[in-house]
Formats: structure tokens, C-alpha cells, sequence
């Protein structure tokens, strides 16, 4: 049995939530909420030493980072979203870093500030925010381009790449960044959120999180 450790908040924790769905594999989730602290318990910790979630138990096998579980459960499953030929296998994971390394870090600086930091009390950095949307407009066009000659991230067929980069683009709305300049991302986007692994999670995102938003309030 698998267990999947982690907060429905968190798009590194629902980009294995996807993976898993895609692959049919059945898990058990553990809510384990950063807010709280529930990712600095002792048990928590010798599960990830990290202190970051996610994180899965899965055959004796403890493992965090989301890339590389994701890596890991679609390679058990001999899954074509991650191919074994060598050349398409680096092409995969040549999009996976970047959207990783830099569109999930412009973006992640919008949203912590324009979202995250309002909620937990912290002071709003403008410059961050002005550096995360510079970055964007640098990064989403090359997005664009790469959707434009292909009906997926890294190419023709459906991969890890395009799990991640849905995960990253999950809160554009709730962190206010507008994608209307990019068509081909928008209908690579709608097309993926109708697929069934994504709404066995929730129909939208945002809608999901406004939800919780919600109801938290009106239990004060």
C-alpha cells in the first residue's frame, strides 16, 4: 500500500496526487499540514529528513521530492510518461527542470506574496512580486512556443513534464497571473484539467481552495 503524505495546498504534493491517479495506483492520504507543524514531528521526519512535503511510503521505500517520486512510480509501472528510451527520457526530464527550477520559482514568488504571506501575517515584498512576474513573461512564451508545434510539453505523447507543469500552473488565478496572452497554454491546460486524474482531486483548483477558504472561516 502506498502512502501519500502531504496537504491538498500544496502543487508539489498534487503533482504525485496526478501521477498516481493517471497510473490507477491506490494510496492512502495523510493529511500532514506544514501550518501546523505536522511536517516536524519526529515520525514525519524519518519519513522525509527534509521537513517538506510531499513524501511517500511505498514498499518499504521512503522517498520525497516530487520529481522523483513521480519518477519512480511512473518507472515501476513501466508508464510511457516516462519514457526508458534514452533520448525521449531527457527530453522529459529537460522540461521537468524547467518548469521546476524556473517557472515554478517566478511563479512561487507571486503567490507566496500576493496570497500566502497576507494569510500568515507576513509583510508583502513588491519587488519579489515585480521579479516573479518578470520572469514569467520571460518563461510563459517559451511555453507558449513549445505548445504551439506540440500537442504536449515534450512533444507528442502525454508525460511527467506535463504533470508538473499543470500542478505549477494550478494557482495562476488565485495568485492573479493572467494567462490570456497564451492560447496554446490555456487549451493544453483545459484539456489536461478535464482528464479524469485531475478531477478525481477537484473540479478547479481555485475553486477548491476558495472552498476551504471558506469553510475555515465559517468555523470561527
Amino acid at each position: 500500500m502506498i502512502k501519500l503524505y502531504g496537504i491538498g495546498l500544496s502543487n508539489n504534493v498534487n503533482k504525485v496526487r496526478y501521477c498516481l491517479n493517471y497510473l490507477g495506483l491506490k494510496y492512502d492520504w495523510v493529511q500532514t499540514n506544514p501550518i501546523q507543524g505536522e511536517n516536524q514531528k519526529p515520525e514525519y521526519l524519518e519519513i522525509c529528513p527534509t521537513g517538506k512535503v510531499p513524501a511517500i511510503e511505498i514498499d518499504g521505500l521512503k522517498l520525497f521530492e516530487s520529481n522523483s517520486i513521480n519518477r519512480y512510480l511512473a518507472t515501476t509501472k513501466n508508464s510511457p510518461i516516462y519514457p526508458t528510451d534514452a533520448k525521449k527520457c531527457a527530453v522529459v526530464d529537460a522540461w521537468m527542470d524547467f518548469v521546476a527550477i524556473h517557472v515554478a520559482h517566478a511563479l512561487g514568488r507571486v503567490l507566496f506574496n500576493r496570497v500566502m504571506a497576507p494569510m500568515v501575517g507576513e509583510q508583502v515584498d513588491q519587488n519579489s512580486i515585480q521579479a516573479g512576474l518578470k520572469f514569467l513573461d520571460k518563461y510563459f512564451p517559451i511555453l507558449e512556443k513549445q505548445l504551439s508545434q506540440n500537442a504536449y510539453l515534450a512533444g507528442k505523447e502525454f508525460s511527467l513534464a506535463d504533470i508538473n507543469l499543470l500542478a505549477v500552473l494550478d494557482p495562476c488565478e488565485l495568485a492573479q497571473i493572467s494567462l490570456e496572452k497564451y492560447s496554446h497554454i490555456i487549451k493544453w491546460r483545459n484539456n489536461l484539467k478535464a482528464q479524469p486524474f485531475y478531477q478525481q482531486c477537484y473540479k478547479d483548483y481555485t475553486q477548491f481552495i476558495q472552498e476551504m477558504m471558506n469553510a475555515k472561516a465559517g468555523t470561527k
